[in-house]
């Protein structure tokens, strides 16, 4: 029988070297971004026979795929009696094809999966965003220049505790602006506060933008693994030219040259996000699925 707790700072070291010995998994699979949206999905975790289950509580109970060195067999045995317990049927989100056909093989027949495009995660060479080389980038190149021309004076800055006060009341400005009458940019809002009030505990890295005293766009992000950094927040004005491709560009030069691949998280969905995901040129975009036990 699993036995299920809140996420906290207290257990972060644990979990951490369990998730970070994953080579192939996606943002959901970071303590920090774990941490930081565990009140919105209500999550909770167990550690069982040197593995650990991640659970989402939010709309019935759901899991993340089973991470650490553990027989599989065993593990989905004990996600099948908990979600029984729980009285919900048995799912897993944010999983691949792979993770279908290993469980397909250890239960054949017993489970299906449904394909979830808006969750998949956009990865990017590094060096792509750092250079922004070539033809394609054109465009990206001109909104950079355009900013430089309108903000001449601008600088990046990291995070620290000597400037994080001002980022704070820069995400407070945004919200809003932009974001007090819509429920996902409401709760967006509230992890966002929880990263920054919880940023160095969580390792994370961060960068800021400012012209004239004034912070104009940022940026949080943490590794994922040897290979992987990901990027969980960025914030910018829209109405100022340019903020986002050069907060973008320069989080990148900053932070991720020693990384392959910079994952970018999913597009929810929305049409103007997923447009400008794509307009970076992902190397490749993850499959999503979720997994669900047959009725």
């Amino acid at each position: 029988m699993l036995e299920f707790k809140k996420v906290s700072l207290d257990n972060k070291i644990k979990i951490k070297e369990i998730l970070e010995a994953e080579k192939d998994r996606g943002c959901e699979y970071t303590f920090g971004n774990i941490f930081i949206w565990s009140d919105i999905y209500a999550t909770k975790v167990a550690f069982f026979n040197g593995g650990l289950a991640i659970r989402h509580d939010k709309n019935g109970v759901g899991y993340l795929f089973p991470v650490g060195e553990y027989k599989l067999e065993t593990a989905i045995d004990l996600l099948l009696c908990d979600a029984r317990e729980e009285g919900d049927v048995f799912k897993i989100y944010a999983a691949d094809k792979e993770d279908f056909k290993r469980v397909d093989d250890v239960f054949p027949g017993l489970f299906e999966f449904k394909e979830e495009r808006d969750y998949a995660e956009y990865i990017y060479l590094s060096s792509n965003l750092i250079n922004l080389k070539g033809k394609k980038y054109q465009k990206k190149r001109n909104h950079i220049s355009r900013f430089l021309r309108e903000q001449p004076n601008y600088k990046f800055h990291r995070i620290d505790e000597s400037n994080i006060s001002r980022v704070r009341e820069m995400n407070d400005d945004w919200n809003l602006m932009y974001g007090c009458d819509d429920k996902g940019l409401r709760e967006e809002h509230k992890v966002t506060v929880s990263a920054l009030d919880n940023f160095f505990e969580l390792d994370f890295d961060g960068g800021f933008i400012e012209n004239e005293d004034r912070v104009l766009a940022y940026s949080i992000g943490e590794r994922i693994n040897d290979e992987t950094y990901c990027i969980h927040i960025e914030k910018a004005y829209h109405e100022i030219n340019g903020t986002y491709a050069i907060i973008n560009r320069d989080f990148a030069r900053e932070f991720c040259k020693d990384y392959k691949y910079i994952n970018r998280e999913d597009d929810l969905g929305v049409p103007g996000l997923r447009k400008s995901k794509l307009s970076y040129y992902p190397e490749f975009i993850t499959d999503k699925i979720t997994i669900r036990k047959k009725q």
